[in-house]
Order: C-alpha cells, then sequence, then structure tokens
C-alpha cells in the first residue's frame, strides 16, 4: 500500500516552473492554504508568469511542503549572439519587453522569447528598460555584437553603484518607507513630490495616492 501521508500532488507550471502546492495555497492573491487545485478560480493565474491554469501539469511528489517551495529560477534563451535570461519571479509584468518588441516577446506564445525575432542589439536596447532587471543578457563567446553596446542596466554583470544607497523599508501589512532623495512622477509626467523621506501606500487604500494616509490601519 502506497504511503499516501509522504506522497502529494503538486501543479507545476509550464511556462516558468512555478509549484502550486494546495497545501500552501497562494494566500497573497487571495487562495487560502488547503485549496485544491481545481478548486482555483476559473481566472486565476500562474503569480510569476501569468499563464493560465490550463498550462499547468500535475506532479507527484514526496518531499514535505517546505522542500518544494519554488526556488529562484532562471530561464535561458540564447543563439551565436546574445543570451536573453529570464527571472520569474522577479517580473512586475510592466510590458515594457512586448510593448516595445513584439517580435521577441510575447507572452501568447511558448515559448514566450523568441531570440531570433530581432537583432541582438535592439533587444538589448530593449531589455535594458526593464523596470524591474527580470530580462538580463550577456554575451556569449565569439558574439559579433560590440562589448561596449552590451553594459547597460540590463546587463547580467552590471553592477549599480551603491556606496551612496538610501533604502526604502516594507512595512509589515503597511506602507513604503522611502529614505532616499527621489522625484515621485505621476501618470501625467507631473512631480508631485522631491525630497528624501516619503510614506508611500502599498495596498491600494489610501485617499492621497501615491502616499499612505494610514487606511490600512485596521478600524481607521
Amino acid at each position: 500500500m502506497a504511503d499516501t501521508k509522504a506522497r502529494q500532488m503538486i501543479y507545476e507550471c509550464s511556462v516558468c516552473g512555478y509549484i502550486y502546492d494546495p497545501a500552501v495555497g497562494d494566500p497573497e492573491h487571495g487562495i487560502p492554504a488547503g485549496t485544491a487545485f481545481e478548486n482555483l478560480p476559473s481566472d486565476w493565474v500562474c503569480p510569476l508568469c501569468g499563464a493560465g491554469k490550463d498550462l499547468f501539469s500535475k506532479v507527484e511528489t514526496s518531499p514535505a511542503p517546505a522542500d518544494i517551495k519554488p526556488q529562484k529560477i532562471e530561464k535561458e534563451y540564447r543563439n551565436n549572439d546574445i543570451i536573453i535570461y529570464w527571472y520569474p519571479q522577479d517580473c512586475s509584468h510592466a510590458g515594457k519587453c512586448w510593448q516595445t518588441l513584439p517580435s521577441v516577446f510575447d507572452m501568447e506564445k511558448r515559448p514566450w522569447v523568441n531570440i531570433s525575432g530581432s537583432s541582438p542589439e535592439v533587444i538589448i536596447k530593449t531589455i535594458d528598460k526593464c523596470p524591474s532587471r527580470a530580462l538580463q543578457y550577456s554575451l556569449p563567446q565569439g558574439s559579433a555584437v560590440d562589448p561596449k553596446l552590451a553594459q547597460g542596466p540590463g546587463a547580467k554583470d552590471y553592477k549599480a553603484d551603491l556606496d551612496k544607497a538610501g533604502k526604502i523599508r516594507v512595512i509589515r501589512d503597511g506602507p513604503l518607507l522611502v529614505e532616499v532623495p527621489v522625484q515621485i512622477i505621476d501618470t501625467d509626467g507631473a512631480i508631485v513630490g522631491e525630497g528624501d523621506r516619503f510614506v508611500l501606500c502599498r495596498c491600494g487604500k489610501t485617499k492621497n495616492p501615491p502616499f499612505c494616509d494610514g487606511s490600512h490601519i485596521p478600524g481607521k
């Protein structure tokens, strides 16, 4: 007789490798622990890459839940001139990549990165605009690309100067405390704040966006 306590069913995203474990659920998106995959809402998508439920496959596993939590995933796409790296956990889905270069980046296709869809130089310029560094690049040995063009913020070995870096603190169940000189620019391009101390809303309840007004406090 099989040891049913030692084995369990988990579900793996075929796009990015994210593991949905029913024992853990997806509490960050309102799915409590103990929710069977079959009982997930029809519009639930992979928290990392946005893939639908139909792109998940069932996997039988024996490790304890703590041992199967998803690790840092690195997807790699390469040809003779460029290597593209994608870190789905870091992706904010801002859309800079697919809006700028849909011939290479298309979330409706599998794989979603078509490394032959444009020149390496254009790909580099596009990845340099990625706001989260979820996309990065490097040049393989023998690449025909000028190395000077591959030193932007999207380069895998890019190092920011942190000697004078400030801090943004995440408050548990609360806002973001900004402790670094910044300009805060709204969706119309207007500067709505300049300084080195701000408290920014993280929950979306504020009536004074993007600044926190304490609306997250229970009973307020």
